[in-house]
């Protein structure tokens, strides 16, 4: 099989550009059997010419080459970019392949600079982080990574505690000679501050997973409360279909929408009820059960009707599973203020969340509730233009992993165990640590997280 891998390396549309990307050993050399031009193709240069295929002329192009190793793989790279409609892309990469390349595999060209040491692993999952950005945000935390916040970092880190293990192994195994005296206080010295600066890293994930994933919101309530009205104001269009027939939610009905630099993923449910209707019975079922994977929780109450038993059984449910939640009273153009009054009164007393009044019709406190749900999930703590910022749940679980090691180590110094064995704990850590940015990894993780990026990067 070629070592040599194409690819179309942009969407495949109708457009006003296409680029069909060639990296390997033979990159050059199949260019030029199809590449015709008055100038010849130099390193860091891009050429104008004809895509030429026996003897039948194909498309006017550019052709760029990037000289091994100076290149986005580290390979000999060439670039073919041609007019952009999909026949015309698809019929050029054909003919490349039939010229000895073979169509490279998802994600196969970072793979390879990876491979080749032009990016470390963690760099390259800010890549697919970069392409998949949703929000200003996120593009900007992908673009830090990228760029090696996190890499510096954790070299940095395993630095001190390699050094630590050097320190280690040369009091055990040279007593003899007269090196410093490796003290039990000064690693805890130096473990402790190991694991504050991981932890602090770690207290960016909460917020992290919310900007890459975005936050999963249920919208709850009784029949007719208006959750589907609520949804479809969030959508700025019709996604649910509204009535005023009790029931007429019966699955629970899904959007993605941007609230500023937060992405919510609400779900719409069927209202909360006792019902002979199987199907209806299904999709009640189905909301309460949706509360596992919810980040919050907007329970409705109608505004004319007040609040129910059933409405305190199930807020009660959401409060014992610890979920964050937003109180709105809907139909407060229509509601008396007695019941509305009522209401509050009977919320203070069961100490619940301060209710938001709105009017999904009207319009009314919709910016407020936005508010709320900003607030509740933008840190203003965190500077996203400096600060190192964790998205990644693979560099969470490795971080908090080390953590643990490193407890490990200081519990071993409190029980007075030897000091080589202190150091097998530290090594452990270094290695996880290490596996962040492909220093240490196996095969298999490096072909899963390069499986998930697309074809041509």
């Amino acid at each position: 099989m070629s070592t040599t891998i194409a690819a179309i390396g942009t969407a495949l549309s109708n457009s006003g550009i296409s680029i069909i990307r060639i990296s390997g050993k033979d990159s050059l050399n199949i260019v030029k059997k199809i590449f015709k031009s008055g100038n010849n193709l130099r390193k860091n240069s891009i050429v104008f010419g004809k895509i030429i295929y026996d003897n039948e002329f194909i498309d006017n192009v550019l052709v760029s080459y990037f000289q091994a190793p100076h290149s986005y793989t580290g390979e000999d790279v060439c670039e073919i970019n041609c007019h952009g409609g999909t026949q015309i892309t698809k019929q050029i990469l054909e003919i490349v392949l039939e010229n000895g390349a073979r169509l490279a595999e998802p994600g196969e060209f970072s793979k390879r600079a990876f491979l080749n040491g032009k990016m470390d692993l963690s760099q390259a999952e800010a890549v697919i982080n970069l392409i998949n950005a949703k929000t200003q945000t996120e593009t900007r935390i992908a673009a830090k990574n990228l760029e090696g916040n996190l890499s510096k970092k954790v070299k940095e880190l395993r630095e001190e505690l390699v050094e630590l293990m050097a320190k280690i192994e040369v009091s055990v195994d040279y007593p003899e000679y007269d090196y410093e005296e490796v003290e039990p206080t000064s690693i805890i010295e130096l473990l402790d501050k190991k694991i504050n600066e991981i932890n602090n890293i770690l207290k960016t994930y909460e917020h992290g997973k919310y900007i890459k994933n975005g936050v999963n919101v249920a919208i709850l309530g009784k029949p007719n409360v208006g959750k589907s009205s609520l949804l479809n104001n969030l959508a700025n269009y019709d996604k649910a279909i509204v009535t005023d027939i009790p029931g007429t939610t019966r699955d629970i009905v899904e959007e993605t929408i941007n609230l500023g630099d937060i992405v919510l993923n609400i779900s719409d449910t069927a209202g909360i009820r006792d019902t002979d209707d199987i199907i209806e019975k299904i999709g009640v079922e189905k909301s309460l059960k949706i509360l596992e994977e919810m980040d919050l929780v907007i329970y409705i109450i109608n505004g004319e009707d007040g609040i129910s038993k059933e409405d305190f059984e199930i807020l009660s449910k959401i409060q014992n599973k610890g979920l964050k939640y937003i109180l709105a009273i809907n139909k407060i153009d229509v509601a008396s203020k007695n019941v509305l009054n009522g209401i509050l009164d009977e919320i203070k007393q069961n100490e619940l969340n301060d209710p938001i009044f709105i009017s999904v019709q009207e319009n009314k406190g919709i910016d407020k509730l936005k508010d709320e749900i900003i607030k509740l999930f933008n840190s203003n703590d965190l500077d996203y233009a400096h600060e190192l910022i964790i998205t990644n749940e693979r560099h969470k679980d490795l971080l908090k992993k080390s953590v643990d090691y490193l407890n490990d180590a200081k519990k071993e110094i409190s029980l007075g165990q030897p000091i080589d064995i202190v150091s097998i704990y530290v090594k452990k850590a270094t290695k996880t640590l290490g596996e962040i940015i492909g220093a240490d990894v196996t095969e298999d993780i490096i072909s899963k997280i390069f499986e998930k990026f697309c074809l041509g990067k």
